[in-house]
């Protein structure tokens, strides 16, 4: 595709069969998804603040795209990855639909931006957006973010955390099925499993505030070290004390439980390894254990551990197109 053509892309005068033939090359090419992102991210900068575009677009474009080339002659990425785990990829759907587009009308201009990522079971992944905000995902968790000329979301299915670039101009949000996470420059952690039944938000760093999912009413306003829990079968808000450190371990690779319930370590387990635990007594769920995993560990060696440390057993069901099952008993299973 021509330069002239991502100039008129970008201006908003190109039609809808070259609009559409030109975010289909966009999404089966990935380096021309990252100069295409790259390039859309500079151009959103550069005219937001403008009521009308500049006259010679091919000028402006020309100039974003010897900022974009000087970013990759310095090894700057828009967005970047880490891997940790069996399975650690990230994911990036791209799609007509959530592709960047720009138009104009008279004497006012939208801005429409629009990207999303995903993590693979087992994995954590980082990303940088373009406003230079950082968000990392835990494992089977999806953000899909978007980005106006008023405002900045984010769509949030699993658990993330977020380093808000803030921007009083722009303000940035977290919205979940329940609630939403207002910055208010701020650092943190948001858990929103759809069969959890509870959301969470913890504030690291900063200020936050929390609004409800339905009307936007201020529920309440978070500080450093504060967790609130949203229950979301008696749909009340609650705000604990906690260490963070505990919270965010899993963003250092790590599972970090202090005397908490078998059945919610399990629950984390399974949302790592891809696998479902079964509970042959359900006294069993209430025993609280303290410990300190890495991620990369097993999950094989984790079970040896429950069963050399304590009188638990487990027994695995393997099965091939659903997860395993894992069943843990106070008796040794009999073969």
């Amino acid at each position: 595709m021509s330069d002239e053509l991502l100039s008129k892309i970008l201006s908003g005068t190109a039609s809808e069969e070259e609009k559409r033939a030109y975010y289909e090359e966009v999404a089966t090419d990935e380096s021309f998804q990252e100069e295409f992102y790259q390039t859309k991210s500079l151009w959103v900068r550069a005219t937001a603040g403008r009521k009308e575009p500049k006259l010679n677009l091919d000028e402006e474009y020309r100039n974003l795209k010897e900022k974009v080339s000087g970013m990759k002659k310095n090894g700057i990425r828009s967005l970047t990855r880490i891997w940790i785990g069996r399975a650690a990829m990230v994911t990036v759907l791209l799609s007509v639909g959530w592709l960047a587009h720009q138009f104009w009308s008279p004497g006012k201009q939208q801005v429409d931006f629009t990207q999303q990522f995903a993590s693979s079971i087992g994995s954590i992944s980082q990303m940088t957006l373009p406003d230079g905000t950082q968000i990392w995902l835990n494992s089977g968790s999806k953000v899909v973010y978007h980005e106006t000329s008023k405002e900045r979301n984010v769509q949030l299915v699993g658990e993330a955390c977020f380093d808000v670039a803030h921007d009083e101009e722009h303000p940035f949000s977290v919205q979940t099925e329940n609630m939403v996470v207002r910055d208010l420059g701020t650092r943190f952690n948001v858990r929103a499993y759809p069969n959890d039944e509870v959301t969470e938000t913890t504030l690291i760093e900063g200020s936050a505030e929390i609004l409800s999912g339905n009307n936007l009413k201020r529920i309440c306003e978070l500080k450093p070290g504060e967790l609130a829990v949203y229950d979301k079968a008696r749909k009340r808000m609650s705000i604990q004390e906690i260490d963070p450190s505990t919270i965010v371990a899993w963003m250092d690779g790590k599972f970090v439980f202090r005397n908490e319930k078998l059945a919610d370590i399990c629950d984390e387990l399974e949302k790592w390894y891809g696998v479902r635990f079964r509970f042959a007594d359900d006294v069993i769920k209430d025993y609280r254990y303290t410990a300190n995993i890495k991620r990369t560990t097993s999950i094989s060696y984790v079970l040896k551990m429950l069963n050399i440390t304590t009188h638990l057993h487990y027994s695995i069901q393997e099965n091939k197109m659903e997860p395993d099952i894992i069943t843990i008993s106070t008796e040794k299973k009999s073969n």
